[in-house]
């Protein structure tokens, strides 16, 4: 009798160690195929490309009124002329998304220059109401921007292009804002 129990208490203990084994090994394959999905999707493109692509990611973003992948571009140290900081503008940004009209974002881009891990982008941005065509927003503005420190896929350490201040924005006085 003891030596069945013996036997059956053996048996699971191995059963216990092999699913606890199968477990770590799927834990650390995931983590391994995360690890090399974020590697393999770091954007290695030249520091002209990437800040083109933030400005159009973020006029999607804007367009889709997602306040996260808007922000995303904006540094945590950003300032204006005008005195709003990052909290200031995000809190402006959430405001304007909850607005019932219905709008189109543009962008025409025009100068880009980039120093180092500095750069400036002036454009003309334009926020029209969709059913009329009138003009919500529209601002010729100069982007001033930083490479700053970030992470790709929240764990690959990468360098970023982000907004650091915005000349001409004139939130305030826009209606709505």
């Amino acid at each position: 009798m003891i030596d069945i129990e013996t036997r059956v208490i053996t048996t699971r203990v191995k059963e216990v160690i092999v699913m606890r084994t199968a477990i770590w090994i799927l834990a650390l394959a995931l983590v391994g195929g995360y690890l090399i999905y974020g590697l393999a999707t770091v954007d290695r493109r030249d520091d002209e490309s990437q800040i083109k692509s933030m400005i159009t990611d973020t006029v999607t973003a804007i367009q889709k009124r997602d306040l996260g992948g808007t922000i995303q571009c904006v540094s945590k140290d950003y300032k204006d002329s005008s005195g709003t900081n990052y909290d200031r503008l995000r809190v402006l940004v959430a405001q304007a998304f909850r607005m019932d009209t219905e709008y189109t974002a543009s962008v025409k881009e025009g100068k880009l220059t980039i120093k180092g891990d500095r750069a400036t982008v002036t454009l003309n941005a334009s926020v029209k109401d969709a059913k009329s065509g009138m003009p919500i927003y529209a601002r010729n503005l100069t982007l001033n921007l930083r490479k700053e420190d970030g992470h790709h896929a929240m764990v690959i350490p990468t360098k970023m292009w982000r907004v650091t201040s915005v000349d001409n924005l004139g939130l305030e006085a826009q209606a709505g804002f």
